[in-house]
């Protein structure tokens, strides 16, 4: 509790220098994605639509990057036996919203049974049945998991899992579920804000078999990562794009690599993980739980952003206090566009950091969602990321910034 009011104090402040930063400077220009995906398969890289002359050009394949071990970040609070809290609701005001809720009439008798019922003075529980969950309509369920959304006691419904509308039926039969399966499973989403919901894990995996449910949450948690690769010929402007891929004093590194790729007849290509700093290069694609290194919780999305240039980790950076420290005198905001080693911030309403990643190349970031062990580290595109986020709190404030030695090198 106290490093969380600690958190939560430093945050603040932090949001607040921003806000300030950002009240003097000016918010940073839009980023637009210009590389063009390619989400089929493999067997061809599609190139971006326009050469970025000091970028280079992106070659960008889409992947669902998921642990195929059933592993999951937060499968606790997900797989916890449901009960329906509605917090500082008195016994007739839950009925009368009941009473107004699309249900039908076998659906009415199962919710509004008493037995189920738990009624205190700051609230009622209603502990459902197996028979309720599977049997509730997808109106009903929309307009009951909205209202228990509300409350953080209610997980599930507060942060379900999401989906473009029609996208949820592909994904399930693309996982290997029977159809039969997969329409069951069907009946548990609600839509809501224009996407497809699911939250109803705990009961999934009481119908699934084990291999089944690996292969469901896989699909669930399947985090839309991309494959980047940059791509090079004679014709290209070398010397900007060693300038810009070599930030962090690292040109004298990467340039042979991307002197020889430019000299290859009709152009040459190289995946863009070859071209990042060490912490970055090492992580990318990989998940924390299974590394083998110390305080491996600790390293989430801030704690990544301000190590991705450094050869070795700065452990300082465990502290929130230094994080702090340096997000507000050794970083500035950015003019214009965002470049390779930018932050992107994200603060709430209450002027609180809650997510920090680093800006790659042409609206690609290097991210690391959450603190969880389970969450990767990817390469991601920003509105992905940024969708990701506002299912969980909208940020009232986005910003760019840059640390104060990069920004006076790349002036030079």
């Amino acid at each position: 509790m106290k490093n969380a009011r600690l958190l939560s104090l430093l945050s603040f402040a932090f949001g607040s220098a921003l806000t300030l930063f950002i009240c003097t400077f000016g918010p940073p220009e839009p980023v637009s994605i210009r590389a063009r995906e390619h989400t089929e398969g493999f067997s061809q890289w599609v190139s971006a639509s326009r050469n970025n002359h000091h970028v280079g050009t992106l070659e960008a394949v889409e992947i669902s990057l998921a642990n195929p071990d059933g592993t999951f970040p937060d499968r606790e609070a997900r797989l916890r036996k449901p009960e329906w809290v509605f917090e500082n609701a008195s016994e007739p005001e839950l009925a009368r919203f009941l009473d107004n809720c699309p249900l039908e009439h076998d659906e009415r008798g199962l919710i509004l049974d008493r037995h189920h019922w738990q009624i205190s003075s700051n609230g009622c529980i209603i502990r459902p049945s197996d028979q309720l969950i599977w049997g509730l309509n997808p109106l009903a369920r929309q307009r009951v998991y909205a209202l228990l959304a509300a409350s953080p006691r209610n997980y599930s419904q507060q942060f379900p899992f999401r989906f473009p509308l029609n996208t949820f039926e592909t994904r399930l039969k693309e996982s290997g579920l029977a159809p039969s399966r997969v329409e069951k499973l069907k009946t548990l989403t609600y839509t809501n804000a224009g996407v497809v919901c699911f939250a109803d894990l705990y009961s999934a995996r009481d119908y699934l078999d084990p291999a089944e449910f690996n292969r469901f949450v896989e699909t669930l948690c399947a985090v839309p990562a991309y494959l980047l690769r940059l791509r090079l010929d004679p014709e290209c402007n070398l010397d900007e794009i060693i300038h810009y891929w070599g930030r962090g004093g690292r040109e004298k590194l990467i340039a042979p690599l991307l002197t020889s790729i430019a000299r290859v007849p009709g152009g040459g290509s190289i995946n863009i993980s070859y071209l990042l700093p060490t912490f970055a290069r090492l992580r990318v694609y990989t998940y924390p739980v299974d590394w083998n290194s110390q305080r491996i919780e600790e390293q989430d999305c801030v704690f990544s952003a301000l190590n991705f240039f450094n050869d070795n980790l700065n452990t300082n950076l465990f502290n929130r206090s230094e994080q702090l420290r340096i997000l507000t005198t050794e970083y500035a905001p950015v003019h214009g566009e965002p470049v390779l080693g930018d932050l992107v911030t994200l603060v709430n309403a209450n002027n609180e950091l809650f997510h920090a990643c680093v800006y790659i190349a042409d609206g690609f970031v290097f991210t690391k969602n959450g603190s969880n062990p389970a969450q990767p580290w990817i390469l991601m595109k920003l509105s992905d990321m940024l969708l990701m986020y506002e299912t969980v709190e909208k940020p009232k404030t986005i910003a760019y910034l840059r640390h104060k030695g990069l920004d006076l090198a790349l002036r030079r």
